[in-house]
C-alpha cells in the first residue's frame, strides 16, 4: 500500500535541505528548554498529542522567553510512516505572537530517523502576513540495550523560508537546530529526554543569534 512512500524519499529530501550554513561571526547566548508532551491513543493507528515548550531566555539580551501550546492528530500509516497536523498557539514576546498550522510527514527505517513539516504562520504586528516555511530533519535513534529502553539521539533540522511572515524578511535557509540527547522509557507510558540543543539563526547582515540550551522533555501516554 505505501510502496510509493518509501522511507528513503524523505530521507534524500531531508539530507538534501540540511548543507552546512556558511560560517558567520555569532552573538551567542545560553537558554533552557522544557517540552512536556502528552498523549492519547484513540485507537492503534489514530493518537492525539498536546506538545507543549517553554524556552527560557534572556530578556536583557533581547531574546525574550517563548511558549508555545500545539495540538496534534497523527496517523501512523506503515512501514514506520506517519502523517499528522497540528494546530499552534506561540507566544513570543506579546508584539510577534503567532497561530501557526503545520503538516508533517516522518519516517523510521532502522535507526534513522527523518521528518518534513511545512508551516503556515500568522503573525500578528503591525505589517504581518501569513509565512510559510519548510522544516527537514534527519537523525539516529541509536539503542543503548536489549530491551530497547535507552536510545542515545542526534539530529539536525533545517529551516527553509519560503515567504516571510514581515515582509521583505529573508527568504531561504535561515535557521539550523542540531540537538543530542539521551531517551528513556521508563514504562509504557512514560519516556523522558535530557540532551543539549544548539539553534542557529542566520542573519546574513549581521551576526548570527546561536543559542546554547539544555533540554528537558517528558513523553507521557494517558
Amino acid at each position: 500500500m505505501l510502496r510509493p512512500f518509501s522511507p528513503l524519499l524523505p530521507l534524500l529530501a531531508a539530507l538534501l535541505f540540511l548543507a552546512p550554513s556558511a560560517a558567520h561571526a555569532a552573538d551567542e547566548d545560553f537558554e533552557a528548554w522544557f517540552n512536556p508532551v502528552f498523549v492519547v491513543d484513540l485507537d492503534e493507528d489514530t493518537y492525539v498529542k498536546l506538545e507543549t515548550a517553554q524556552r527560557l531566555r534572556s530578556a536583557g539580551r533581547g531574546r525574550e522567553d517563548t511558549y508555545f501550546f500545539r495540538l496534534w492528530a497523527w496517523r501512523k500509516l506503515g512501514d514506520g510512516m506517519r502523517v499528522g497536523g497540528a494546530i499552534e498557539r506561540r507566544i513570543n514576546d506579546g508584539k510577534r505572537d503567532e497561530i501557526r498550522a503545520m503538516q508533517q510527514v516522518q519516517s523510521a527505517l532502522g535507526i534513522l530517523r527523518v521528518r518534513m513539516r511545512l508551516e503556515e504562520r500568522f503573525a500578528q504586528g503591525a505589517g504581518a502576513r501569513m509565512g510559510l516555511r519548510l522544516r527537514s530533519r534527519a537523525g539516529l535513534a541509536i539503542p543503548l540495550d536489549r530491551a530497547e529502553n535507552w536510545h542515545l539521539m542526534a539530529d539536525a533540522e533545517s529551516f527553509i523560508t519560503l515567504r516571510n511572515s514581515f515582509p521583505p524578511g529573508d527568504i531561504g535557509k535561515t535557521a539550523l537546530r542540531t540537538q543530542v540527547y539521551l531517551a528513556h522509557r521508563v514504562n509504557e507510558r512514560l519516556s523522558v529526554r535530557l540532551g543539549y540543543l544548539r539553534h542557529q539563526e542566520i542573519e546574513p547582515a549581521e551576526p548570527d543569534e546561536v543559542g546554547h540550551a539544555p533540554i528537558l522533555g517528558f513523553y507521557l501516554t494517558l
